[in-house]
C-alpha cells in the first residue's frame, strides 16, 4: 500500500491574534471570542479526538463546543468551575492533544477528482485503490478507522445510502438536500457507518464512506466533522495567538513552580549540585545528549548546551540550532554526519511503574565511558505536579543531564533533566531522599523537535529488548557533550 505523506499538523505560523493570554490570565473566565476561527478549529478537533465532541469542525464556537469542553474537564477530573470555565481549560485540552495530532500527522487532504477534503492521520494511514478500481480506500494502522472515496451517478450514490439504511441496527441520522446527502447509522459488527455524498455536476456525485468501531469514535468524529466539498483550513496553532501563548505560559509556570535547588548553569552540565571541582584553569563542563536523526541532530538539555561559547559532541565541533528555556531542551547539530544511529520515541507516555533505563556520561572526571542505570517511573508527574516532567528512580549523577530515558522496548520516553538536592531536603525535613530524579516527558521532547524542524521517529513495539542488547543500542545513540 502507498503511504500518504501529509505535512506536520502543528503549523506554528507567524500569524497572531490581537492579544495573548499571560500566566496571570489563565484563571480568568474563558471567552471563545478571544480566539480566532483557526484556534477554535484546533480545539474542536481536539475535543473530537478526546471523544467529547461530535459536530462540524468549522471554527464557530457554540453551545455544543462549550458542552464538549466541559465534558473533557469532567473526564480529566480537573478541579475547575464548569459553569465559568477558565482560560486554562482550553490550554489543558491543547496540551493533552497537540502531540497526538503531531505524532499521527493529522492534516487536511484534498482530492481533486471529488473536490472534497477532510482531516486524516497521514502518519498512520495507508491508501490503496479498490479491486474494481472505482474507489480510493484508506485504512488506519492503529485503529479501526476506514475511509473510502468514490464518485458516480445518482443510482450508484443512492445505493451507498441504501446500504447504510438496510444495515442500520438503530435509528439512523439523515440529511437530504439538493446538493448533499448524509446517512449515519450504527450497523452490524458494532461499527458506525457515515456516508456523505456531494453533487459535483448535474449527473455526478462524490461519496465518502467513513467507518469505525466504538473505541475509535473520536478519530472518526475528527474525519466526519471536517469534511468539506472544497479545500479547507488545516489544523494550525498560530504562534502568538491566545491558545499558543497560554500554553507556553502554563508550561513556564510549571517550570517555575519547582522547589528544587536553583538549576546548574550551562557550563556545569549536571543534574544536581555542582560536580567535583575541576582544575581552576578549566571552565569546561560536560553533559549528555542523544541522536534524534541520522544527519547529526543531538537532543540535550538547554542548561547543558544552551549558552556555550564552544560545544563538541564526542570531540567533534557542533552548533546549537534550537533551544527552549521553559522546556530546558536544546538541539545540537554535528556537521557532515549522514548515517548516525538515532533513537526511536515511544508513541505513548510511559505508565506508572514502567521499567526505564537511563544512559549518560556522569562524573566524567571519575567514571569512564558510558554509564547505564535502571529504575522505574515512580510518578507520571514531576515535582509539585509538574506535567512536563516525570519522576524516575533510575540513579543519575552530575553529567547525566540530557541523556535518554528509554522503556523496556528501547524507545525513548524521556530526557534526564534534574535530581532532588539531597542536602537541601535533608536540611528541610531531616531525611535523605533516595533516587528522586526527574526527566522531561517524551511528549514534550517530541513537541520541541517538531518545533525545530525535526520529525522524531516513533514506534509502538510490544517485544522487550534483552538488557545486553539495550545497552549496546544506547551506546550507539548516546553522546558526550562538552561545553566551554
Amino acid at each position: 500500500m502507498r503511504r500518504f505523506a501529509l505535512g506536520l499538523l502543528v503549523v506554528l505560523s507567524l500569524s497572531s491574534a490581537a492579544r495573548a493570554w499571560t500566566s496571570d490570565e489563565l484563571m480568568d473566565t474563558f471567552d471563545a471570542r478571544d480566539l480566532t476561527p483557526t484556534e477554535i478549529r484546533f480545539l474542536q478537533a481536539a475535543m473530537a479526538i478526546k471523544n467529547t465532541y461530535v459536530g462540524m469542525i468549522d471554527g464557530k464556537w457554540g453551545a455544543r463546543s462549550t458542552q464538549a469542553l466541559q465534558a473533557f474537564i469532567r473526564k480529566r477530573d480537573l478541579d475547575l468551575d464548569l459553569e465559568n470555565l477558565p482560560n486554562i481549560a482550553p490550554v489543558l485540552l491543547a496540551l493533552d492533544t497537540i502531540t497526538i495530532f503531531a505524532d499521527e500527522g493529522w492534516s487536511r487532504y484534498h482530492f481533486d477528482f471529488a473536490d472534497l477534503s477532510f482531516l486524516s492521520p497521514g502518519e498512520t494511514m495507508s491508501s490503496s485503490v479498490s479491486a474494481n478500481g472505482l474507489s480510493l480506500d484508506f485504512n488506519d494502522s492503529v485503529s479501526s478507522l476506514a475511509i473510502s472515496l468514490t464518485s458516480g451517478d445518482v443510482d450508484r450514490t443512492v445505493a451507498f445510502h441504501r446500504y447504510a439504511l438496510d444495515n442500520a441496527v438503530s435509528a439512523p441520522y439523515t440529511v437530504r438536500k439538493d446538493a448533499v446527502i448524509i446517512t449515519s447509522a450504527r450497523v452490524t459488527g458494532g461499527k458506525t457507518l457515515y456516508v456523505r455524498s456531494d453533487k459535483i455536476t448535474s449527473r455526478e456525485w462524490s461519496t465518502i464512506l467513513v467507518s469505525a468501531s466504538d473505541r475509535d469514535a473520536g478519530r472518526m468524529a475528527v474525519v466526519t466533522g471536517s469534511i468539506l466539498p472544497h479545500r479547507g483550513g488545516d489544523l494550525d496553532l498560530p504562534k502568538g495567538g491566545e491558545l499558543y501563548t497560554g500554553l507556553m505560559a502554563f508550561l513556564e509556570d510549571m517550570k517555575n513552580s519547582d522547589s528544587v535547588a536553583e538549576g546548574p548553569t550551562p557550563d556545569q552540565g549536571t543534574v544536581a549540585a555542582r560536580p567535583p571541582s575541576a582544575p581552576e584553569e578549566s571552565t569546561q563542563g560536560t553533559g549528555t545528549g542523544f541522536a534524534v536523526s541520522p544527519n547529526g541532530m543531538i537532543l540535550t538539555n538547554n542548561h547543558v548546551a544552551g549558552n556555550c561559547s564552544k560545544i563538541t559532541v564526542d570531540g567533534s565541533p557542533a552548533t546549537v540550532i534550537g533551544k527552549d528555556e521553559a522546556f530546558d531542551l536544546a538541539l545540537v547539530q554535528v556537521a557532515g554526519v549522514t548515517d548516525l544511529p538515532s533513537v526511536t520515541f515511544a508513541e505513548r507516555p510511559a505508565p506508572l511503574n514502567a521499567d526505564v533505563t537511563v544512559a549518560g556520561y556522569p562524573l566524567t572526571g571519575l567514571l569512564g565511558g558510558l554509564n547505564v542505570t535502571r529504575g522505574s517511573v515512580t510518578s507520571v508527574k514531576g515535582l509539585g505536579g509538574d506535567g512536563s516532567t516525570m519522576q524516575i528512580s533510575a540513579p543519575v549523577q552530575p553529567g547525566n543531564s540530557g541523556g535518554p530515558v528509554v522503556d523496556a522496548h528501547g524507545q525513548v520516553v524521556g530526557v534526564v533533566v534534574s535530581k532532588l538536592d539531597a542536602k537541601v531536603v535533608q536540611d528541610e525535613i531531616g531525611d535523605i531522599p533516595q533516587n528522586v530524579n526527574f526527566a522531561i516527558r517524551g511528549e514534550i521532547a517530541k513537541l520541541f523537535l517538531y518545533q525545530n524542524g525535526v520529525t522524531p521517529e516513533t514506534s509502538d513495539l510490544t517485544e522487550q529488548v534483552a538488557l545486553e542488547d539495550l545497552g549496546r543500542r544506547l551506546k550507539d545513540v548516546t553522546h558526550l557533550i562538552t561545553c566551554d
